[in-house]
């Protein structure tokens, strides 16, 4: 048996680590996104804000105006304590989610988190901020396939354990249909009219990979992606470990 306190603090570990990471990575993939495509300013960085759940609070503690603009927009994302889906934030409560259940995960899971959330809360990560954007954020992805590493290869495999997982997948499943979201409000009343053109086409690749599936998807098809074809491929393919269709799957297991 497994206590309830114990169960809710390793299922939101999951779930912290996984956000960060996903959020990361919606952030680096739409920064390059917003420079190489034509897109109303206002749809250039307000879908990430509405998407992460945070479009109100961001109104009342930024400016609806500062919608169009990207910096705050990273700004707010990543390092904002008002915003509870933050990258310093989900890192806080990843760490603080371990820390309570510290006599159930291993030794090297917390270390992982720990000298990573110091190394944010010391400053070195906003330097790396400053002075590599692409490289910060490529750091927190780094970071979360090295703490799923380490879990598997060090942590019991029991209902600790598995609670964990759960945490990932169920979060993983949301974040890549809220992926799939963010492309729909970029698009907006003119996703009729882009239809088989070069706009669909880059549209399709960001969304693709914003889910990390750029690879498995072109070895699938092996073929230009359309819009219909990547939402259908990150809903519904098996193998894929980040749709919706595989995420839920294993959290049902």
């Amino acid at each position: 048996m497994i206590l309830s306190r114990v169960a809710e603090s390793c299922f939101w570990l999951g779930r912290y680590v996984e956000r960060m990471e996903s959020t990361a990575r919606l952030l680096r993939v739409n920064r390059a996104f917003v420079l190489d495509v034509p897109v109303a300013e206002l749809a250039r960085w307000r879908p990430v804000v509405v998407v992460s759940g945070e479009e109100l609070r961001f109104r009342e503690h930024v400016g609806a105006e500062a919608f169009a603009d990207g910096e705050r927009v990273e700004e707010y994302m990543a390092w904002d304590p008002q915003n509870p889906s933050s990258l310093t934030n989900s890192i806080f409560w990843a760490r603080e989610n371990a820390r309570t259940t510290r006599e159930i995960v291993s030794l090297e899971m917390w270390q992982t988190l720990n000298s990573f959330y110091q190394w944010v809360k010391g400053g070195q990560g906003r330097r790396l901020w400053s002075s590599d954007r692409e490289q910060f954020y490529l750091r927190m992805q780094e970071l979360a396939a090295l703490f799923w590493g380490v879990m598997y290869g060090t942590m019991l495999h029991e209902e600790p354990f598995d609670f964990v997982r759960l945490g990932m997948y169920l979060e993983r499943a949301g974040q890549t249909v809220r992926m799939i979201d963010v492309r729909y409000h970029m698009l907006g009343p003119l996703a009729h009219e882009t239809i088989g053109t070069p706009i669909e086409t880059a549209h399709a690749m960001a969304l693709l990979r914003s889910c990390s599936a750029t690879e498995p998807f072109l070895k699938r098809t092996r073929g230009i992606p359309s819009g219909a074809h990547a939402v259908d491929f990150l809903l519904h393919d098996e193998a894929l470990p980040r749709s919706a269709r595989h995420c839920l799957d294993r959290a049902a297991q």
